[in-house]
């Protein structure tokens, strides 16, 4: 068994503990949850509101599918690690969080363009396909032409006198342009004082955000 001392898995979020859980289930093969509650009790010290904490993490990978009960006969309290929390120990958490990010209140059209392609392992190809539904819908809801694209189009359309704008917005809240406000789209300052490029970065927990958080943006792309 390899848990974090008792105090420090008790301070952990529930998913960062639920994680380092999930590793040692499948490191010790683990078959029975409330044992491995009784043994991380007995030698690891884990009483009172560490093994609480430790019971919530195992909670928090059933209701994910992580881990779940095993079918076949013997104790009530029989766990396996499922396909998913396999995939989840040996790649990292990354592709898991992403597909967790999609369930949350996405715009129709960015679901039916990203959640394919994440679910099939393609991230950059979702992103992109995402990118490329909210760009043809602000064009559509700001009535530009095909040759308004990326940048252009969203500072035409979210600028201060932009076709989309909200004038009611306090003008503190409407002082950067969209470009500035996407995540990782602002300009950074390198070591040596040269500036890097700012197109956004691609890596998956990047990338989930940009593609969850762009439906919640500007309300005027939730309207049909």
């Amino acid at each position: 068994m390899t848990l974090p001392p008792p105090m420090t898995a008790a301070e952990l979020p529930v998913d960062e503990l639920g994680l380092i859980v999930l590793r040692d289930m499948l490191a010790s093969q683990t078959w029975n949850w409330r044992n491995y509650v009784l043994e991380a009790q007995q030698y690891a010290g884990y009483k009172g509101e560490p093994s609480r904490a430790l019971v919530e993490a195992i909670r928090w990978l059933q209701a994910r599918g992580l881990i779940a009960e095993d079918p076949d006969p013997g104790s009530p309290n029989a766990m396996f690690v499922t396909r998913i929390g396999r995939k989840v120990v040996e790649e990292g958490p990354d592709a898991f969080y992403a597909t967790e990010r999609l369930q949350r209140n996405l715009h129709r059209t960015i679901e039916a363009k990203a959640r394919p392609q994440f679910l099939l392992g393609e991230y950059e190809q979702g992103v992109f396909a995402s990118m490329k539904a909210v760009e043809v819908r602000v064009r559509a809801l700001g009535g530009f032409g095909d040759e308004v694209i990326g940048v252009d189009l969203m500072n035409r359309a979210f600028g201060p006198h932009g076709a989309l704008t909200d004038s009611t917005a306090q003008k503190g809240g409407r002082r950067q342009t969209p470009a500035q406000r996407i995540p990782g789209s602002r300009r950074r300052a390198s070591p040596s004082g040269r500036r890097r490029s700012s197109a956004p970065a691609t890596g998956l927990g990047r990338t989930g955000a940009i593609v969850c958080g762009i439906p919640r943006t500007e309300g005027r792309l939730r309207d049909a």
